[in-house]
């Protein structure tokens, strides 16, 4: 869990989580109900749950936007995407807005490409 931001512009970084394999996670609040999570290194079978298991925490902890950046990613599964439908749905279940930054991450754009999907908040896609 969390904790509440003490700053007054309400920032809280926490520092990256390193989920196995080749994958780190950082969860950034830039504001009380928003939360950033930014993904570095390779999201596969391997590290898929982790990723599942942070953006469920956040999901359900009371946010209204959840930006879910991964501008950082070099490899990206299936087991990625399924990650993210899994994120899509539990955002829609608790009424937050979720956006996808794939950024300049030309493996998560190639998946994008093979397997178009259309999060209600992606960003960054062409």
């Amino acid at each position: 869990m969390v904790p509440q931001p003490r700053s007054a512009d309400h920032e809280l970084t926490t520092g990256w989580l390193t989920a196995g394999g080749h994958m780190a996670l950082r969860v950034l609040r830039p504001g009380l109900r928003t939360v950033v999570v930014e993904v570095t290194g390779e999201v596969d079978l391997g590290t898929a749950r982790r990723l599942d298991e942070v953006l469920q925490s956040r999901i359900r902890s009371q946010v209204e936007d959840v930006v879910i950046d991964l501008s950082g990613v070099t490899f990206f599964s299936v087991a990625g995407l399924n990650s993210l439908l899994r994120a899509q749905l539990l955002a829609d279940t608790a009424g937050a807005h979720l956006t996808v930054d794939v950024g300049r991450s030309r493996a998560v754009r190639r998946l994008f490409t093979l397997l178009p999907t259309a999060f209600e908040g992606m960003a960054n896609v062409r």
